[in-house]
């Protein structure tokens, strides 16, 4: 009986070591696997994290930012500097325009800082011009030298530019066109006026366009004057017409100051029938005349 319960307490001590035995094997399994996921986790998320995301977002990202921000400020900035000057100077300098209020704008202020300059004067008197009905012909182109010489005795220096700027400056209404172009420190500027039409009285210095930009005989004697003659009745079918008015000047661009320019109109008489004294007095009808005026600089 002894012997019995002695083999069946060693087959149960067997049997235990052999579940023990085998308790520690599924250990040994299970431990290395707790190893191994372990290691992975640790060297493979920790160094990625550390060293693409820190590194990248300090060496990149902050540097370029802060880089490319400070350099765009400073270019802008120094472009702006650069970029002010030279508007600032062309506006005040030259000018490219076909907009009549700016070119008159600029002619007005050029004008008003050359207005006494020296200029020569000329009045002509267009060959073939004085014509008449009738006996009135023969006279009149009898009388022609006598109204060449008359002229040319009104062409000569004067002190200062034609125009008013202060008192009648030239506005867009009194111009067909108007032109400026900046070259080489130079702005020329080219102003074609509007006709002028004056009865017998006009105003030379306010009378249109062409008063205001060029001047004009203004009333009809000044006219007749002019050619050595004068009206004595018939005054009321006088019409005086100005054509052809345009000014043409160069302006230095670092002085503001006109340096060359010319003035030009051609005045248009008519008299349609009138009592004048031309040397002996005679009966105009359906006189005509026709005088250059220019002023160059």
């Amino acid at each position: 009986m002894k012997k019995i319960l002695a083999l069946i307490l060693a087959g149960v001590m067997l049997f235990a070591f052999a579940a023990c035995g085998g308790n520690d094997e599924k250990n040994q399994t299970e431990a290395p696997e707790v190893t191994t996921e372990a290691p992975v986790e640790e060297t493979t998320a920790a160094p990625v994290d550390e060293t693409t995301a820190a590194p990248v977002e300090e060496t990149t990202a902050a540097p370029e930012g802060e880089t490319t921000a400070a350099a765009a400020d400073a270019t802008t900035v120094a472009g702006e500097t650069t970029t002010a000057k030279p508007e600032e100077t062309t506006k005040a300098a030259g000018l490219n325009s076909t907009d009549p209020a700016e070119v008159l704008a600029y002619y007005n202020a050029a004008l008003a800082k050359s207005k006494n300059t020296k200029c020569n004067q000329k009045m002509t008197l267009v060959e073939g011009s004085l014509t008449g009905d009738g006996a009135v012909g023969a006279i009149v182109r009898v009388l022609e030298p006598a109204a060449v010489k008359a002229l040319a005795k009104n062409s000569n220096e004067r002190d200062t530019l034609p125009g008013q700027p202060d008192k009648y400056p030239l506005t867009p209404a009194d111009v067909k066109s108007a032109k400026a172009t900046s070259a080489n420190g130079v702005t020329t500027i080219e102003i074609q006026l509007k006709d002028q039409v004056d009865g017998p009285d006009g105003d030379g210095d306010n009378g249109g366009p062409v008063a205001r930009g060029v001047g004009t005989l203004g009333s009809i004697e000044n006219a007749l004057n002019e050619m050595g003659a004068e009206l004595t009745s018939g005054r009321e079918t006088v019409k005086l017409t100005y054509n052809n008015a345009y000014i043409k000047v160069k302006v230095d661009e670092k002085t503001g100051k006109i340096t060359s320019g010319t003035w030009h109109q051609m005045t248009n008489i008519f008299i349609g029938e009138a009592k004048a004294k031309l040397g002996i007095t005679a009966t105009l009808k359906n006189f005509k005349g026709q005088v250059e005026f220019v002023v160059t600089m």
